[in-house]
């Protein structure tokens, strides 16, 4: 076991100078490595790490996974805090492959109110539930439908619940460790505007997005370049789009009930 950042040898005159898991890459390319800082990965499931600095927090009551984010050289190790949700953009792949989505861009907005202010919701448990529920018997389901559904609001459900259990799992973070201004955000899910807003409504935070958005790659060539002991080249913040809360408090507290209690029948379905 050697440390994440520093000389591991040469590949054809090459030297590799940094050894970095997926995520752990994307919350170092996000830049959040201070204690409290956090990033959210929307690409097949969603993955939200916490920076914890040199402390372990145990947090299992909250079902999140303490874990090592990186080391570089003889500094200590940095811990980050791991909570997930499998469905993300695999719910999104689902709706395209049974004809649901024809286009992307079909996400990008939408006419009617949300969802779930119909009582409209979709749990996307089409693999189970991850954090904080750890329960792999749930059943994807949809609640609320009408005659009157359209397509395009099952894809509006779609979205929204996706950014509901991230919700969740935010919420399981802040229980032990609070979560330093924005929430940095990146995958496939974030070329979204409407998830990107329904996301910070929901979360009650301002919600961040990268303009560059390979952020694993751009963590992994940070780190290899202080591993190789050069300077990380415009390691500065990356240009970004914030987004501000536009819903009130009262209102998502009532949206998220209606979830919670969808979640709920979903972990009540056993196949």
């Amino acid at each position: 076991i050697r440390p994440s950042g520093g000389h591991f040898g040469d590949v054809d005159g090459i030297p590799l100078t940094a050894s970095l898991v997926d995520q752990q890459a994307a919350l170092y390319g996000h830049g959040r490595h201070a204690p409290g800082q956090a990033k959210f990965t929307f690409g097949t499931g969603g993955f939200a790490l916490v920076s914890t600095g040199t402390a372990i927090v145990d947090a299992q009551d909250a079902g999140l996974l303490p874990t090592a984010a990186w080391q570089i050289g003889a500094a200590p190790v940095h811990y980050a805090l791991d909570g997930g949700i499998y469905s993300a953009g695999a719910a999104v792949d689902w709706a395209q492959r049974i004809g649901m989505l024809r286009s992307v861009d079909e996400l990008n907005r939408f006419d009617a109110e949300p969802a779930i202010a119909r009582r409209l919701v979709f749990v996307p448990a089409l693999t189970g539930l991850a954090c904080p529920h750890w329960d792999r018997s749930a059943g994807a389901s949809w609640i609320g439908m009408t005659p009157a559904t359209t397509r395009e609001d099952l894809l509006q459900a779609l979205l929204e619940g996706v950014a509901l259990r991230a919700g969740e799992v935010v919420d399981a973070i802040d229980e032990h460790v609070a979560i330093d201004g924005a929430l940095s955000i990146d995958g496939g899910l974030t070329n979204s505007p409407y998830f990107c807003q329904f996301l910070c409504d929901i979360l009650q935070r301002k919600v961040r997005v990268p303009s560059f958005n390979e952020l694993t790659a751009l963590g992994a060539a940070r780190l290899a370049a202080r591993g190789a002991g050069l300077d990380e080249g415009g390691a500065g913040e990356l240009s970004h789009v914030d987004y501000g809360v536009q819903r009130s408090a009262d209102v998502v507290r009532a949206w998220r009930s209606i979830f919670a209690q969808a979640v709920a029948r979903s972990r009540a379905h056993h196949v």
